[in-house]
């Protein structure tokens, strides 16, 4: 069993300025919004700060309800600017191709927001069509999964279109969730098939496309951010008090569940100070216990030697029927049923 999960930690105050500008266009004030998970906007000054995952998914979600928008997400990622992704969206649009770009935006997507693991793979031979690769997005929090999945793959497709100077399409894209009840603005952003209910979420293109050469290409610009990504991914990986509650969380839950008081005393904290540290990030410890347990979860389901009883016992519930009714919280389906929609291998 591996015993370094992935976990989803946080997301940048760049990338929500994103969103902050959006909804902001729609009506909706900065103040307010924040409010609902315990920031304010003077952290929007702040684009080295990091909020919350859950906080970020948070936002999104109200801004669909806000907005009456259920396409919010792909129109976030339609609207997408450079400057919301930070040193990455200046590193990119640097790279000399296409091939450079995706694999420093694989290396350091955590520097904008670690919501879900990127990947970059050839996709199967299809009979008649020339090799193609899929560039996926897997994420570790069920929490508006559609919203979060369409923004990623709508702001990708955006980005290289932008840095490429190519107003392309790809050959397919495809989401894990169910199709919503209006399809015409997948249609119209993506210009190409969108396959729902399926394994993974990904955008495939031709794979001739990646030698694409870049026309703001400059080589000592990225190997001065090349450098700087690097440093900043260092200080990012563990560093944080938030990725610490999380990696103390998860080897605590197979022994015990924690409270505020014990995780405060691992991190050489008192209980007041791991509150505000929290509290800054948008996030409770309830949730964040919450989520913990979730992204673990869904990570041990992958495993399938691990029964659920295995697995209620790894994140500190007590019976396997606790961990069935978190899950459905969670996801709105059971574990067995997340575990058979899962890709082989």
């Amino acid at each position: 069993m591996d015993s370094s999960p992935p976990l989803a930690s946080s997301v940048s105050v760049a990338y929500l300025q994103g969103l902050v500008d959006h909804l902001q266009r729609h009506g909706i004030e900065p103040a307010a919004l924040l409010a609902e998970v315990q920031l304010t906007p003077a952290i929007l000054a702040q684009r080295d700060q990091r909020i919350a995952a859950s906080a970020y998914l948070k936002l999104l979600g109200l801004g669909v309800e806000l907005t009456g928008d259920d396409c919010l997400g792909l129109h976030l990622g339609e609207s997408v600017r450079p400057g919301y992704y930070g040193v990455l969206g200046y590193l990119v649009m640097s790279c000399a191709t296409l091939a450079d770009a995706l694999h420093r935006q694989a290396r350091y997507a955590a520097l904008v927001g670690n919501l879900g693991l990127v990947g970059l793979d050839d996709e199967p031979p299809r009979p008649g069509l020339e090799p193609q690769v899929a560039l996926g997005w897997q994420p570790l929090l069920m929490q508006q999964r559609r919203q979060a999945s369409e923004e990623t793959l709508a702001a990708w497709l955006s980005f290289g279109r932008w840095i490429s100077g190519l107003d392309v399409a790809p050959t397919e894209v495809r989401f894990q969730h169910a199709a919503p009840a209006d399809t015409a603005e997948h249609a119209r952003i993506f210009r190409c098939p969108v396959l729902f209910g399926q394994a993974d979420n990904v955008l495939v293109f031709p794979k001739r496309m990646l030698a694409t050469p870049l026309g703001q290409a400059d080589a000592q610009v990225r190997g001065t951010l090349d450098a700087y990504a690097d440093r900043l991914l260092g200080e990012l990986h563990g560093g944080s008090v938030l990725d610490r509650a999380r990696l103390e969380l998860a080897g605590q839950l197979g022994e015990r569940v924690p409270d505020l008081e014990s995780l405060a005393e691992r991190l050489q904290l008192s209980p007041r100070t791991l509150q505000r540290r929290l509290r800054e990030a948008g996030l409770s410890f309830s949730q964040l216990l919450d989520e913990t347990r979730q992204q673990l979860v869904l990570h041990y389901l992958r495993d399938p030697t691990l029964e659920l009883a295995d697995i209620a016992f790894f994140v500190g519930f007590s019976e396997s029927g606790s961990l069935v009714r978190a899950f459905r919280r969670w996801t709105g389906q059971s574990p067995s049923e997340y575990r058979r929609r899962l890709p082989a291998g």
